[in-house]
């Protein structure tokens, strides 16, 4: 048998072994069904298989047919594929009384109450290669506590009565099946008398002491719990029972005076069935004093506290000394003296019962620091746990003169500076202000606590730099008395006078001033991380120094220096660096040019070529115009003539007219022979 997955195969193999040729072999069901073979060969044996559902071909016969030369006939094998069968299932366990066949156990599986880890056996006979088990409790799941593992029923425990009852279990496996069915019978555990837990407590409540005696964890109910007192001692006690899951509590509480003139012993007595005897527990109260907060279990002195406070009324300053005194009753007694004198002054007390029945005191001195600077005041205590009065002390401080301070703030994500004054001293309350013009708005905001005796108080105020530069503020406190005293401050003046290149660079000028209106900057072309070095003038603590192209994208700085790297021709153009605090500016406008060694070989060449061009346009024109005056020249010499002989004719003899032209003409004709010759050459090189 071979397995596949989920499903068992039967694996019918027919081999022959020896002789020669090797025989032939068939292998055939009863029937007519035919069979897919593995035939194999391995030296002198021969083999033919075929493999089957084991659940199909359950029973079937299989015919092995060998066929040889030396057979007279063939022979054949029969083998019979196993039928699969469950037989009747049993418990194992050793606490079932048979282990019997049937699957319906006739005894109960008697298992004692509260056993932990219970596994019944399952067991069932059969030929399957494996089985299925499933089991129920009573036509329902099983119950809680009870789980099946493999071929096995564990009660993890404890066991309960709701385990007990009948439970069935199946077992298959395909369509072969058997059943078992058994009852578990639970023994319940018997009950034995347990002893109480016994506990005496303790505690005070609304001036009471209230004793508490219980006896708890058992499984009967005490018979009785009852008090026994020292004689001429009375109290109150009620009785309380509660019963849970079985276990029984019984308390019995005393209701006593919280103080007591003499040491008290109680006593509580507890009788129950599992005692042979009374139990008896006994608790001492001590004399009247202030029970030990910190857990010990003793009783403490009064605590006595002292204190200060400051106080206005009509305008006149008041210390206020208060004296508190927290103990049991009956409530302690308060009195007061001031300096070295010996007699007592008394003030209105409070009186406060604390729901612990502890008694709080509460009373308060007013004193005028002007009349007891220096001096002691002392709060007296009287109670009856006390053996003398005590004392608590207190000194009135001497009067300090008020601390007026002012400071400026420059605020990181705001635009306005703050400008903040403090007051520490007395007074009745915050008279604190900023004294500023009428036509000033601006955003003030005041703060004032006590801190002991003393006001603190603090006011601001927001404003522009432009709006108080290099002018004082100032800040007054008024008492009521009228007195002021105040303090200034100076807001700086600053300025940004200018924005300056530290690199050669060329001015470019304005047409119409002599101003400096532009950098001309050139820079080598293809070189990394070059800079561009700015200098800031100006007094100012800190600045804004931003760079921008004229089509608005921003220039990396390191510092106050621009930063190129690397540099190429489209980094050219006219850049702007502004350097700003608050309303304060200076702008530089630098024109960042892209030099190469190509571009100025071009740029020389074109000069070369332009300035001989230029050269020989001027001689070309200055030699044409030369010869055409000279020209003209012996034109206008005739017609000149010509009519000045016209205009001359008069009386006189033609010799004197002749001689007279003779001398003049040279004079004549260079003035009226003159020529202005303007060449104008426009270059942007």
């Amino acid at each position: 048998m071979v397995q596949k997955g989920a499903t068992e195969f039967w694996v019918v193999s027919c081999v022959s072994s020896g002789g020669r040729p090797g025989a032939d072999i068939a292998l055939a069901l009863h029937g007519d069904e035919e069979l897919q073979r593995q035939d194999g060969t391995n030296s002198d044996t021969q083999t033919s298989s075929v493999v089957l559902p084991a659940t199909v071909y359950e029973g079937r016969n299989i015919t092995c047919a060998f066929d040889h030369p030396k057979f007279t006939h063939p022979v054949t094998r029969l083998t019979t594929l196993p039928s699969f069968r469950l037989s009747a299932a049993r418990l194992l366990h050793s606490e079932v009384g048979s282990n019997s066949d049937d699957a319906r156990a006739t005894e109960p599986l008697e298992l004692q109450e509260g056993r932990t880890d219970v596994v019944i056996g399952l067991h069932v006979t059969g030929n399957v290669p494996h089985y299925n088990v499933t089991c129920k409790k009573e036509d329902g799941p099983l119950p809680d506590g009870v789980e099946l593992f493999g071929s096995s029923l564990t009660l993890q425990g404890p066991l309960e009565l709701q385990h007990a009852g009948l439970y069935e279990c199946f077992f298959s496996y395909h369509h072969v099946k058997a059943n078992l069915t058994f009852r578990v019978a639970v023994k319940p555990q018997l009950v034995l008398p347990v002893p109480p837990t016994i506990r005496v407590d303790l505690r005070t409540e609304d001036g009471h002491r209230l004793i508490e005696c219980s006896a708890a964890d058992t499984v009967q109910a005490a018979s009785s719990v009852s008090w026994l007192l020292p004689e001429g001692v009375s109290g109150v006690s009620w009785f309380n029972f509660t019963s849970l899951n079985g276990s029984h509590s019984v308390r019995e509480v005393l209701l006593l005076p919280a103080c007591s003139p003499w040491v008290l012993t109680a006593q509580c007595v507890i009788n129950h069935p599992a005692l042979e005897e009374p139990v008896n527990r006994s608790i001492t109260l001590p004399l009247c004093g202030m029970f030990d907060k910190s857990g010990g279990g003793s009783f403490s002195r009064p605590e006595i506290t002292i204190n200060s406070s400051t106080e206005w009324t009509d305008g006149e300053e008041f210390t206020k000394v208060h004296c508190s005194v927290e103990s049991v009753a009956p409530a302690a007694t308060i009195r007061w003296h001031v300096g070295d004198v010996n007699s007592t002054i008394s003030f209105p007390s409070a009186t406060e019962i604390r729901p612990d029945g502890s008694v709080r005191v509460r009373s308060s001195a007013p004193v005028m620091p002007s009349l007891c600077s220096g001096q002691n005041v002392t709060c007296t205590v009287q109670h009856p746990s006390l053996g003398a009065p005590e004392n608590r002390t207190i000194q009135i401080l001497l009067n300090k003169a008020p601390l007026l301070t002012v400071s400026l703030v420059r605020q990181q994500e705001s635009s306005l500076w703050l400008a903040v004054c403090d007051y520490r001293g007395g007074g009745v309350g915050p008279d604190l202000a900023w004294v500023l013009a009428e036509y000033v708005k601006g955003q003030t905001s005041l703060h004032s606590e006590h801190e002991g005796c003393a006001i603190k108080a603090r006011v601001t105020y927001q404003f522009p730099l432009a709006l108080h530069e290099g002018q004082d503020l100032t800040c007054v406190y008024r008492f009521e008395h009228g007195v002021t005293t105040k303090k200034t401050i100076h807001i700086p003046r600053y300025n940004i006078s200018s924005v300056r290149v530290l690199n050669h660079t060329t001015p470019l000028q304005n047409r119409y001033a002599s101003e400096t209106i532009t950098h001309r900057l050139a820079l080598g072309g293809n070189h990394c991380n070059q800079r561009v070095l700015l200098r800031v003038e100006s007094n100012v603590p800190e600045y804004i120094l931003v760079c921008e192209r004229s089509d608005g994208a921003l220039v990396q700085m390191e510092g106050d220096a621009m930063v190129f790297s690397p540099l190429t021709e489209r980094d050219e153009g006219l850049y702007s660096c502004r350097a700003s605090f608050y309303h304060h500016a200076a702008t530089v406008h630098i024109q960042v040019e892209v030099t190469s060694e190509d571009k100025q070989l071009a740029l020389a060449a074109v000069i070369c070529i332009s300035s001989a061009s230029a050269i020989t346009l001027i001689l070309v024109v200055t030699l044409w115009v030369c010869c055409k005056g000279h020209s003209r020249y012996q034109y206008e010499k005739k017609e000149s003539l010509a009519g000045l002989t016209s205009l001359i004719q008069g009386p006189g003899s033609p010799e004197v007219k002749k001689s007279a032209v003779a001398e003049n003409k040279s004079e004549e004709y260079a003035q009226m022979v003159s020529y202005s010759i303007v060449v104008d050459i426009k270059s942007t090189v």
